[in-house]
């Protein structure tokens, strides 16, 4: 469940328990011709790419033993927690939409479902916001400290630190299992036989029970110091990369002699300045928006759906993208792609990937031979 949600969702005092709905307002309660093209077309699309993209960087990284640096051990956590949010965001989405006419109704879904999918879903979101920034460190200390890189940026510390923040969000978001629950509402519909088809009431999972305000309010303090956190990526990623960046001009104005670990250096910094832009583009809208709506900022009920599907669908598309650019920006990543997806088809020119001790430079052996289906030779 997407804490934005609850925009539009802020029950009514538990006296009341009614929520009255006009003929000017009641489509918002309703799915809107875009959101079902959203949710049949492109989430199923987006749904599909980011599931099999992310699940195929993490087999290439556990089949192709010099695919496992530093780097990609956090590129692979990214992938996990990408693929985690992916199965729970879009399948929270899919139910909603499947078993009632209403926006956002649980109510054909369990109290269990409505605690456990948010926890999951905001413990995924926290480890991907740390991951980029573990992976901009390992970067930094790469270019700029290479002296100290190889005693700061080891492989058993990089699993260290990708657990530690696994553990550390699923103990900070424990909260979101006390807080988020189900609360029944009454819709009052207006009069018409075009309203009579939906339901008189609605099941709403929201991130706070008005019965415990007090709490509610400490509870949403600590919800929008999350949106500060998670924006927080922001200003640190571009500090550190403007400075990485800085650093291998340096290199290039002293005339160093451009080796393959500095061209493979390059390459993996811009595949990782792409991501992350990409990251910061998709993510923001959606932070924005949810630090708004935990402030108590109202956005005009015309726009809202608009700026919600928007922000919903970038959030997804950031969760699926990411071993796209790999395999675009990457050659290593190509050729490990390569060598475990399509070594079953005939003709196919196996490729090794492997990491020299000394230099730590990927070697790529190509061997040579006849293309049964095209007679011609791949070099």
């Amino acid at each position: 469940m997407d804490s934005a949600n609850y925009t539009l969702e802020q029950p009514p005092p538990p006296e009341l328990g009614i929520v009255n709905i006009t003929k000017e307002n009641y489509q918002m309660f309703l799915y809107s011709g875009v959101d079902k093209i959203l949710i049949t077309v492109f989430m199923p699309i987006i749904f599909t790419i980011g599931v099999l993209g992310n699940i195929a960087v993490i087999i290439v990284f556990f089949r192709i033993k010099g695919m496992r640096t530093v780097t990609n051990h956090y590129l692979t956590n990214l992938a996990i927690a990408d693929m985690i949010f992916l199965l729970l965001a879009v399948t929270d989405r899919w139910v909603l939409y499947v078993s009632s006419k209403i926006v956002n109704d649980y109510s054909y879904t369990s109290r269990a479902f409505c605690k456990t999918f948010p926890y999951i879903q905001d413990v995924s979101i926290i480890v991907s916001c740390y991951t980029v920034i573990l992976v901009t460190v390992e970067r930094y200390i790469a270019i700029c400290w290479p002296h100290k890189f190889k005693q700061l940026s080891t492989r058993p510390r990089a699993l260290m630190l990708c657990s530690f923040f696994w553990m550390f969000a699923l103990l900070y978001k424990i909260p979101d299992l006390f807080f988020i629950d189900n609360k029944q509402e009454r819709l009052r519909w207006p009069e018409g036989e075009e309203f009579e088809q939906y339901s008189t009431t609605r099941t709403i999972c929201t991130y706070c029970i008005d019965k415990h305000e007090q709490s509610c309010n400490r509870f949403r303090k600590s919800l929008a110091l999350d949106q500060i956190m998670l924006l927080m990526v922001i200003p640190i990623t571009m500090v550190l990369y403007t400075l990485i960046v800085l650093q291998l001009q340096k290199l290039n104005s002293n005339n160093i002699r451009s080796t393959s670990s500095t061209k493979m250096k390059k390459q993996v910094v811009r595949m990782l300045i792409v991501t992350i832009t990409v990251y910061v583009i998709c993510i923001t809208p959606f932070r924005i928006l949810n630090l708004c709506d935990i402030l108590g900022l109202t956005i005009p009920p015309t726009y809202i759906w608009a700026i919600v599907n928007i922000g919903r669908i970038m959030t997804y598309t950031n969760s699926a993208i990411n071993p796209i650019i790999y395999n675009i920006m990457s050659d290593r990543y190509r050729f490990a792609f390569r060598e475990t997806f399509f070594f079953c088809f005939a003709g196919y020119t196996p490729v090794n990937v492997e990491m020299s001790s000394k230099s730590r430079n990927t070697r790529i052996y190509i061997q040579t031979r006849p293309l049964l289906t095209a007679g011609r030779e791949l070099y």
